[in-house]
């Protein structure tokens, strides 16, 4: 399962080969470098950033990985990210995390400390858990994206967890997969603590095993599903209700709203809605397609529609959106 990763490689910024190659500006990638040829499951992988970040000089560009989410866990220094199109700067301690799919690009610099840790969403599923605490961590992190560590005991736990991490990837030994699940999910419940002490009704949801099961299944067909959108040749539109995920989920509506709700606090549809507003961000930014194709590949069987829709949540047309990007990279 070890992984070694392609040292002093400088990638550009061509995409590698497949279908998603022609649609957006920016590759698709295994890790860094690396070109992406079938999909991974079971994957883990952790390095220090000076593997990648020396021979790019700190800067890493915009690039996905459609397989597995990434966490950049900064133990020194500063760094600056943008998450599709959307920039920030944190310092250290801090983790920064990139689900799957999410265009990014870091700088960081010289000489910051930290590791990145690449995970396939089933390596730390199946961990036992009495209060589906692993499933919250996850859900809670995924909505913040970015955790800020006190300079205190937290801050010192997590470069702990994380040096045993990298410390036991390199070992070659017989339970050497369960360790790593293991310390993993340490590190998410400890970073997970950290959010709960600066916002303590943060998600305050305890989803149950049912529940929790259903939403993932949920969300990783939303992935499939609506974050494949754009990638394929000779694509047909697919409309995108909450009747029509309840079906290949093989429940109800009512159901996956109950599930919906209980973990995330938001119900089907507003999450429905909330990967189409992601995947539009995307394929606007990253991709030369004219604004009806997209809209029209996202299941609107009017560009007013998609227009209206997009404009409601992020307060302007598409076409302005994507101008005023362009403008702000030309720069």
């Amino acid at each position: 399962m070890k992984k070694v990763g392609t040292k002093g490689k400088s990638p550009g910024r061509n995409p590698v080969k497949g279908n998603s190659a022609a649609v957006l500006n920016v590759p698709a990638y295994r890790l860094y470098g690396e070109d992406r040829t079938q999909s991974i499951f079971g994957f883990f992988h952790i390095e220090p950033f000076f593997v990648r970040n020396i021979p790019n000089n700190w800067r890493i560009s915009p690039h996905r990985h459609p397989d597995f989410d990434q966490l950049s866990i900064l133990l020194g220094g500063q760094c600056s990210f943008q998450h599709d199109g959307r920039k920030e700067s944190v310092g250290a301690p801090s983790c920064v995390y990139t689900p799957a799919n999410v265009v990014h690009e870091f700088v960081y610099e010289p000489d910051a400390k930290g590791f990145v840790i690449s995970v396939s969403s089933d390596f730390a599923t199946g961990l036992p858990s009495v209060e589906g605490a692993l499933n919250t961590a996850l859900l809670r992190l995924s909505s913040h994206r970015v955790v800020l560590f006190p300079p205190d005991a937290a801050a010192t736990s997590l470069q702990s967890l994380v040096n045993q991490i990298a410390a036991n990837f390199e070992r070659a030994h017989r339970y050497r997969r369960d360790v790593l699940r293991y310390l993993f999910a340490c590190l998410l419940l400890e970073i997970d603590g950290v959010v709960l002490r600066a916002q303590p009704d943060a998600l305050g949801l305890r989803p149950e095993g049912v529940a929790a099961e259903l939403f993932e299944r949920f969300k990783d067909l939303l992935r499939s599903v609506i974050g494949a959108v754009g990638f394929s040749e000779n694509e047909r539109p697919q409309a995108h209700t909450v009747e029509v995920f309840a079906e290949r989920l093989s429940t109800t509506t009512y159901v996956l709203n109950s599930a919906c709700q209980r973990v995330s606090g938001a119900s089907a549809r507003e999450l429905i809605h909330a990967a189409v507003l992601e995947q539009a961000t995307r394929l606007l930014l990253y991709s030369s397609k004219p604004v009806k194709e997209i809209s029209f590949l996202l299941g609107y069987s009017h560009a007013s529609h998609f227009a209206r829709f997009f404009k409601q949540r992020r307060g302007t047309t598409p076409e302005i959106f994507r101008a005023s990007f362009l403008a702000g990279s030309d720069a």
